[in-house]
């Protein structure tokens, strides 16, 4: 039987993640420019901290520094301030010797939930750091909508919106069935190739499928 932790919808993994093409072009955009803005939109389970938590995960291969922040009241300035400084600051070597400030590397901050921080001093920052002319800082949120809040802070800038909409029956059926096997599974079973199709066409996100498979799977 498959280990449920492997379908647990509430557990996002990148390793499952299934847009890795838009990802990739996300980073490259971040690494080609200066101070980009992204914002991943889409419904709620449709998997948008996946995608950022896959960014954070691989971003080192692109030659990128990244950081992840899951946004709500629990997110604190000063955290979030200390955080951002310590990816920011340049090497001993760098300070000492060549006196740099900042980092050489491209930065991705990573928001998630963006619309739910209301701390209008961590957006401010954000803002602030992307002005740094010696720093190279992209931000990349993501919420269900658009905040009409959010996009005062980013007055003057273009943002480059991403729709994430529910990948094809074959995509999913291949991500399913890596979870499967990462469970100890093999192909789709104990599900059955045909129901897990039918779970997927009768579904509109990724946590909605997952948990559908939970169900089945009890």
């Amino acid at each position: 039987m498959v280990e449920r932790i492997y379908l647990n919808p509430n557990e996002p993994d990148p390793t499952f993640m299934v847009y890795k093409e838009e990802a990739r072009r996300v980073m490259l955009k971040i690494l080609a420019g200066k101070s980009e803005c992204f914002w991943i939109l889409g419904k709620t389970g449709i998997g948008k901290t996946t995608f950022l938590l896959w960014i954070n995960k691989f971003a080192s291969m692109y030659k990128l520094k990244s950081i992840y922040f899951h946004g709500g009241e629990e997110l604190k300035f000063e955290d979030f301030k200390n955080e951002i400084d310590k990816i920011t600051k340049a090497s001993f070597f760098s300070r000492i010797f060549l006196k740099k400030k900042y980092t050489e590397a491209p930065i991705a901050v990573l928001i998630d939930e963006a619309d739910s921080i209301k701390d209008e001093k961590i957006w401010k920052y954000v803002v602030s750091k992307l002005d740094e002319p010696d720093l190279n800082l992209s931000v990349v949120m993501a919420s269900v909508e658009e905040s009409e809040e959010i996009k005062q802070y980013f007055k003057g800038r273009d943002i480059e919106k991403m729709e994430l909409e529910k990948p094809s029956t074959d995509i999913l059926m291949e991500m399913i069935r890596k979870r499967i096997e990462a469970g100890g599974g093999e192909g789709y079973q104990p599900f059955g190739k045909q129901l897990i199709k039918d779970v997927i066409e009768s579904s509109d996100t990724i946590r909605e499928i997952l948990i559908k498979l939970e169900e089945v799977a009890k």
